[in-house]
């Protein structure tokens, strides 16, 4: 072979070699444009999922770290700092338990949480619990009472009752939503059929309340009517003579039903009364009436 022709195929050769790599570089280079112009998903806008968390004054406020039983002294109470916000705290909060050595507890006080001035009391308060549960403006009196005038014994500490004044003759409201503070003295509710029923019953009553109480008792019986603690109305009539019974002489009134609404279902139907102008609880339909539960019309009869 002459070395002319041998000349000719190597440039043919390199000739060759430079278009494959041209080729390949070209490729890269659009692989690479077309990769970096795709987008792999959708931009995310970062103020969209920003977080914005509400910054509150913090304060350490001392806290039991056990259950205190009513009586302690707070000397004698371990405690430890919790951190709390400052307007979700109670008024009256303690926040320093050195202020608070020489008091005691009146009633028993969570562990965890914030100790309340209200519920601690001095030396003297601690010898008499009663003091520590009188507000101010109010007073404390006891009087004496039986099975029947303490309804069996279940007006005890925390019962509400309505104090009446039975004479010969008549019977009178004379106080209405008296707190009982404790019977024989005792502070505990009824826990059981097997306390005692008590023979005296000490009442939280207001200045006006005392003095009314007080003169009664001379007159006559006191007798106290039970009354549940979701129950505010006051009674429609205040005073029940022996001369009501005589229907001759003078009719004993009889009370105005109104109307009657009934709604609800099963166990969570409700019933009430337009009695005397007012809405009470009816556990029974009153006779001449009768609903129609689609309207929630009265019908009379």
């Amino acid at each position: 072979m002459s070395a002319r022709v041998m000349r000719a195929g190597a440039r043919r050769y390199v000739g060759s070699g430079a278009l494959v790599g041209t080729i390949v570089v070209a490729v890269g280079v659009g692989a690479s444009a077309f990769l970096a112009g795709r987008k792999v998903g959708p931009e995310v806008d970062p103020s969209r999922y920003r977080m914005i968390v509400p910054e509150y004054d913090v304060v350490e406020v001392p806290v039991p770290e056990r259950v205190v039983s009513a009586g302690t002294l707070m000397r004698d109470v371990g405690t430890r700092l919790e951190k709390f916000p400052k307007h979700q705290l109670p008024r009256g909060v303690v926040l320093d338990a050195a202020l608070i050595r020489d008091r005691a507890a009146l009633v028993s006080l969570p562990s965890g949480l914030p100790i309340i001035e209200g519920n601690l009391g001095g030396a003297e308060e601690l010898g008499n619990p009663i003091i520590g549960r009188i507000p101010p403006g109010m007073r404390a009196m006891t009087v004496k009472v039986d099975a029947t005038s303490a309804v069996e014994g279940w007006a005890r500490s925390g019962s509400i009752v309505d104090v009446l004044l039975v004479e010969k003759t008549k019977t009178t409201v004379v106080a209405e939503q008296v707190k009982v503070i404790s019977a024989e003295r005792s502070l505990s509710p009824v826990g059981s059929t097997t306390q005692g029923v008590p023979s005296t019953v000490t009442l939280l009553v207001t200045q006006e309340q005392c003095l009314a109480i007080h003169t009664a008792v001379p007159l006559g019986k006191i007798a106290f009517a039970l009354r549940s603690l979701k129950d505010e109305e006051n009674w429609r009539a205040t005073r029940f003579s022996s001369e009501d019974f005589n229907g001759a002489h003078n009719e004993v009134r009889k009370s105005r039903i109104g109307g009657v609404v009934e709604f609800g279902v099963g166990a969570d139907r409700k019933r009430y009364a337009l009695v005397d102008g007012a809405w009470i609880v009816a556990d029974a339909l009153p006779s001449g009436f009768f609903l129609n539960a689609a309207s929630m019309e009265r019908v009379e009869r």
